[in-house]
């Protein structure tokens, strides 16, 4: 059965995420039900499957960093509103009426107008997120939630001393059985420990992207994060980059947004993806090679230094 989660977080990985986490594990920890996608989202379709997640939940949580909607406005006609996840959870959103709560982070303000699809998120009542001030503004975004933490998380307190004091009277009772109990207990402990390191390995990252020239300069420029051209197992990563394209007849013209997505090891499951905001495209050219030349060699002084954050934030 899937799971439903009771608060969605919506963010833009590029400024949003390290505020986004640290919401998520605090609402975790505080005994919230939160879909954080990377962490959470495990099988499925992976577009549905948010949209579904943004439909069951009660509070939609939406962090706002710098340039979160300029996006919205791109004149560039390859944009395309279906394909922009981020924009798909806040549409989807409004029109399933949540509780949205901006919360908006240093740098933000919202611009004048907004698409039709998602303007309503600019009448709702905003928070301000300044690290210097996160526990009053995480307080403060608590009260603003419809959602409950668990019954277990809420009276905790009592239930530890309760279950404090039984543990004290078993103690007592079974003192002669204690050094058995000791030796379970490191027993235990060391197997804890095993599986903590195990879920702590980092993954591996292998690289499926093509053996041309595009493909050759990208992987040099995401080298630094550890992708290898070495076959995927375990818990690593397969990476496959995108397509460029060139069209013309009497004059070529090649144009190329990147991306780069990440599935498991067997390609049935969407673990994230990276794209680049620019588009790069190349001046008419009397041949094809004469344009991915050029098409080359602007790739080669383009910086990919997002792409290796982000890469190394999945690992």
């Amino acid at each position: 059965m899937r799971k439903k989660y009771e608060i969605f977080i919506s963010y833009r990985r590029k400024g949003g995420y390290d505020t986004a986490k640290l919401i998520f594990d605090r609402l975790r920890l505080d005994g919230y039900s939160v879909s954080f996608d990377i962490d959470t989202l495990t099988n499925g379709n992976f577009d549905k499957e948010l949209e579904q997640r943004v439909s069951d939940c009660k509070d939609f949580l939406l962090v706002l960093s710098p340039n979160s909607f300029d996006r919205f406005f791109n004149q560039n006609p390859a944009y395309e509103p279906d394909s922009d996840w981020f924009r798909r959870e806040i549409s989807q959103a409004v029109k399933t009426n949540k509780n949205i709560v901006p919360l908006i982070l240093d740098g933000f303000s919202f611009p004048k107008t907004l698409p039709d699809d998602v303007k309503d998120v600019a009448n709702k009542n905003a928070i301000d997120i300044y690290p210097k001030y996160f526990e009053a503004a995480y307080e403060k975004m608590k009260s603003f939630l419809i959602s409950k933490p668990s019954w277990v998380v809420k009276h905790k307190k009592i239930l530890i001393s309760v279950i404090s004091s039984a543990f004290l009277a078993i103690i007592a009772s079974l003192y002669l059985a204690m050094t058995e109990y000791r030796e379970n207990l490191k027993t235990m402990e060391a197997w804890l420990q095993e599986q903590r390191l195990m879920r702590q390995q980092e993954r591996t990252l292998h690289w499926n992207g093509p053996g041309n020239e595009i493909g050759e300069i990208i992987f040099e420029k995401i080298t630094e994060t550890g992708m290898q051209k070495t076959e995927c197992s375990g818990r690593g990563m397969i990476a496959t980059l995108n397509k460029y394209n060139c069209r013309g007849e009497t004059e070529i013209i090649c144009s190329y947004s990147p991306k780069i997505s990440f599935t498991n090891c067997d390609g049935s499951r969407n673990i994230a993806y990276l794209e680049k905001e620019m588009r790069f495209r190349t001046a008419p050219q009397p041949d094809s090679a004469s344009a991915i030349a050029e098409l080359a060699n602007k790739l080669r002084e383009a910086d990919f230094s997002d792409w290796v954050s982000g890469i190394n934030k999945l690992k």
